[in-house]
């Protein structure tokens, strides 16, 4: 990922954005969302891309994770930044 320097701007205290402004950029490319099952314990993460946030469940996790495998927390991210949410 390329890094970006707004230095070059030359914003002044009006041009800066709130934090809750911030909630709103998006950022990347636009993709998908991403699903993430993790074993908190061993560190396993199983992961895959949905189109929306309500597609990452306890149900997703439970058939993307292996057989003999267990995941103890799940999380949905993606191009929002400050987006995502999980337990």
């Amino acid at each position: 990922m390329k890094k970006l320097s707004l230095k070059n701007l030359k914003l002044d205290a009006n041009d800066m954005l709130q934090r809750n402004q911030l909630k709103t950029v998006f950022g990347g490319d636009g993709g998908t969302l991403e699903c993430r099952c993790k074993n908190k314990h061993t560190n396993a993460a199983w992961w895959g891309g949905v189109s929306s946030c309500d597609q990452c469940t306890s149900s997703w996790c439970d058939n993307k994770v292996p057989s003999g495998h267990t995941w103890t927390s799940l999380i949905c991210s993606g191009p929002l930044v400050g987006g995502g949410y999980g337990y």
